[in-house]
């Protein structure tokens, strides 16, 4: 949720304002999500993990941190006038909790950069104004969510503990509990930061009531491997893939991926995490080893 007072409506654009690229927006955010990192080292006087919302809140005129209950919402920033109050959903894990609280202060920083301006600036191609509001809540957030991710797992620090650790599925659940953080944004934080080339996807079963395979969530590359893209999306319960679903062993197997007009075969490890409903598979590729060719065969 956002800040309320960004729910009055659209900024209008200053004069001579030179519209932002999404890459420079979040370039933006994230810089100022490390200015933040680097005063709370300061303040504390050492950079080792976790980095807590409460640090962040003396920081950022956060007045109080309340656990409530909030139904289906995660979280709620309300600003006073002589500061912020941030309640959160006290019926979440707490791994999620912090993520939802430094996703709110990600709305402060929002603020302060002034980036308004950008979300209102993006239209939608079919000029259909509720898609294109819908679009304009969508870019806020994913703003806000790269903040966040820097604010929890500073990208120095977790790059150090992820070269430390290795990577491996195991150091994902490692990361995940230094950091204080769920393993789905481990994962995205590898894939982020990572210098090693890594492909890691997130896998959840569909559908969900009587399970036919696997279907990937999220599927973003490393630095250096943007141009990987999965040949076969989904995994029948064939696949040795989808064993690591159904059991708590880790995985090895190959997957095919296509780099441009050519097809790689991956070696990839994986292991299924959570339980019913909210059980998910975790796969680390990892394309610095392949077999490459135009007809291979998983």
């Amino acid at each position: 949720m956002s800040d309320i007072s960004l729910k009055s409506g659209s900024s209008i654009e200053q004069p001579g304002m030179v519209p932002l690229s999404s890459k420079e927006a979040t370039s933006l955010m994230i810089e100022k999500a490390k200015q933040l990192v680097n005063q709370l080292v300061d303040c504390r006087g050492h950079d080792k993990p976790p980095f807590l919302p409460e640090e962040y809140s003396s920081l950022v005129n956060i007045k109080e941190i309340r656990k409530t209950h909030l139904g289906d919402t995660s979280a709620l920033l309300l600003k006073f006038h002589d500061g912020h109050v941030l309640k959160v959903n006290q019926d979440h894990y707490p791994v999620r909790q912090n993520f939802s609280c430094a996703h709110e202060i990600g709305h402060i920083l929002f603020s302060d950069q002034k980036l308004e301006n950008y979300v209102h600036n993006i239209e939608y191609r079919t000029f259909n104004s509720a898609k294109t509001m819908e679009i304009r809540v969508i870019a806020r957030e994913t703003l806000c969510d790269a903040a966040a991710a820097e604010l929890l797992m500073p990208e120095l620090v977790f790059r150090k503990y992820l070269s430390t650790f290795g990577l491996s599925i195991t150091s994902v659940e490692r990361l995940a509990n230094v950091f204080k953080v769920s393993l789905q944004a481990a994962t995205r934080r590898i894939n982020e930061v990572s210098v090693e080339p890594c492909i890691a996807i997130l896998w959840y079963p569909w559908p969900k009531s009587k399970p036919k395979g696997l279907r990937p969530a999220m599927g973003r590359l490393s630095r250096g491997n943007a141009g990987y893209m999965l040949v076969h999306k989904n995994v029948n319960i064939s696949s040795a893939l989808y064993k690591a679903y159904q059991n708590d062993t880790i995985i090895k197997t190959w997957k095919l991926f296509k780099d441009g007009n050519t097809v790689k075969r991956l070696p990839v490890e994986a292991k299924g995490f959570g339980h019913g409903e909210t059980r998910f598979v975790i796969s680390l590729s990892f394309p610095d080893s392949q077999q490459t060719g135009s007809s291979i065969k998983q």
